[in-house]
Formats: structure tokens, sequence, C-alpha cells
């Protein structure tokens, strides 16, 4: 009894789908225009905020970190030293990427690097997007919707704070795990400053690394020094010797690199004016085409459904 009830309802509820089905289309057909007209307003709005965007570069150096001296060991005097408060790691103890990437978060670090290199005056100066690149080569409707520029009422310190959050997201320091090349990179809508940035960047901050790392040292040559015009054994004598040596040729090494102990491999160089990285003006228009044709779909739907409740009220 129960299969004769499925089989006289199937087809009725297979008619009743296509009748649905049927419905559906007819109301997308008949709210076509609207779909069309909702679908031509977003993507001419898509394609002139497209066309408003300057491109963006990017430029790089490739950098080959110094391989540390990992042979080193200091016994028990690396205790001693502990014990009298002097760090006696060498300086491969952090790799140069980590060092430059920590520099990055170092708001007083980025606040200087800003101010000695004068790069909130390079950016806030009146025709600071003169190198902009555009699509087509036209940037009219950038110029027709660009802020008017005004030094007036603006408070430095937060500009230039908001300034150090721009750099560090524009800024990327990776390694490579298989060859331990390291690769700074900046990206800029000036794709003459972008190399400039680069090389600002790792000259500033292989400065403060080599002054940090040479104070460690020079505590460290003091420290032992100490120790062996005290010790009393030749063979104690012998072992702070070596410590001695070891130390200035770490000191010695650590001045002889171009940067932060790496030398450079590939500088940085202006990017070719079609090897741009964002944006990505047709995804962004594909984007915008499905987007509006289902908000159309929905607009149609959703204006029929209220006319459906107002003929029944």
């Amino acid at each position: 009894m129960q299969n004769v009830t499925a089989q006289t309802q199937t087809p009725n509820s297979i008619e009743e789908d296509e009748i649905d089905l049927r419905e559906l289309f007819k109301t997308i057909v008949d709210g076509k225009k609207i779909i069309l007209l909702i679908t031509v307003i977003i993507v001419s709005l898509t394609l002139v905020y497209a066309l408003k965007l300057p491109n963006s570069y990017k430029s790089y150096a490739v950098l080959i970190p110094s391989e540390g001296d990992k042979s080193a060991s200091l016994g028990g005097l690396g205790g001693l030293a502990a014990m009298a408060g002097v760090s006696i790691g060498g300086s491969a103890s952090m790799t140069p990427d980590v060092a430059f990437s920590s520099l990055l978060e170092n708001y007083e670090f980025m606040k200087k690097f800003i101010e000695k290199n004068k790069i909130y005056e390079y950016y806030s100066r009146e025709n600071a997007d003169e190198n902009y690149v555009f699509a087509l080569g036209y940037r009219g409707i950038y110029e027709l919707f660009a802020p008017s520029k005004s030094d007036e009422d603006i408070d430095k310190d937060a500009a230039i704070f908001d300034l150090t959050k721009t750099l560090k997201t524009n800024f990327s320091i990776s390694a490579d795990k298989k060859t331990g090349l390291i690769t700074v990179s900046y990206e800029d809508n000036d794709k003459s400053y972008a190399p400039k940035m680069v090389d600002m960047f790792l000259e500033d901050a292989s400065e403060y690394l080599v002054k940090n790392n040479l104070n460690n040292v020079n505590k460290k040559l003091h420290y032992f020094e100490k120790e062996m015009a005290q010790a009393q054994g030749f063979e104690l004598r012998q072992s702070l010797s070596g410590i001695i040596s070891k130390i200035l040729q770490e000191k010695v090494m650590m001045q002889s690199k171009q940067y932060y102990q790496c030398d450079l491999l590939t500088p940085a160089q202006e990017s070719y004016v079609k090897d741009k990285t964002k944006p990505k003006r047709g995804l962004i228009l594909v984007v915008s085409f499905v987007t509006s044709i289902i908000l159309g779909i929905f607009v149609v739907f959703f204006l029929n459904f209220i006319r459906s409740e107002e003929e029944k009220k």
C-alpha cells in the first residue's frame, strides 16, 4: 500500500518541481532589466575604482649570511662568565633575518629611521605621487578623487606612528631554508623609491645591530682580559688567550661585513614598469561582475516576494 502511494505521488512531485523551476527561471527572465542595470552600475563603479588605484612595485635585495663559528667551545668558562653577568654567546645566536624583523617591530628604531632619512617629508610633500603609474597611463580619475594636502592641524607624531605601521606592512624579510639566502623587500607605489627604502633600511639596521653587538663583544673582551690578568695556571691562561683570540676574530669579522652578518648578493633595483605586484584589476572586475549578477538576482526575487505578499493581502 505504501509503495502504491509513493508511486502515485512521485510524478506529482516531479511536476511541482518542474513548475517551481520554471517559475524561478521566469522570475529571473522578467527581472533581467533590473539584473542588467545593477550589474552595469556595480561593474562601472568597480572599473572607476580599479582605474583610480596606482600600481604597486616591489624591490628586493638578496643577502648571503655568514656562517657562525659553531666549533668554538668555552667549556666551564661559559658558566663562569654567565655568573659574572657577561653573555658569551656567539653573534650567530640570532640570525640576520630575525634581527632585521625584530627592528621592524621596534618603534623607537623605526621612528629614528624615518626621521634620519626624512621619509615622512618625502611621503607628505606636495608632488609625492608624481612617479605613480596607472592603467592605460591615465591618471585623471586618480587626480579627480585625490584629497588635497594641507599641513594645517596635522599631528606629526601621530602621522609618524601611522607611517611606522605602513612601513612594517610594506617591508618583507624572509630566509630560504634550503639556501639560507635572506631576501629584504619593500613594496611601494613609487617604483623609484622602493629600492632606496631597502638600501636605507639595511644600512641603518646593520649600523644599529653591529653597534649593539660590538658593545657586547667589548664587554666580553674586558671580562676575559681581566680574568687573564688574574689567572695563575699556565693552562688556564692559555685557554683564556684562545678565547680572547676568538672574540677578537669575531669583532673583526663583524666589522668586515657590508651588512649585519651578511654580504650582498643582489642589490635592490627599480622594477620594470609592467612588473607590478598589484592591483589585480582583471580579477577585481571579474569578482565584481559575478557578485553584481548574484546581487541582481537576489533583488529580483526579493521584489517578487514583496509583490506576492501584497497580492495576497
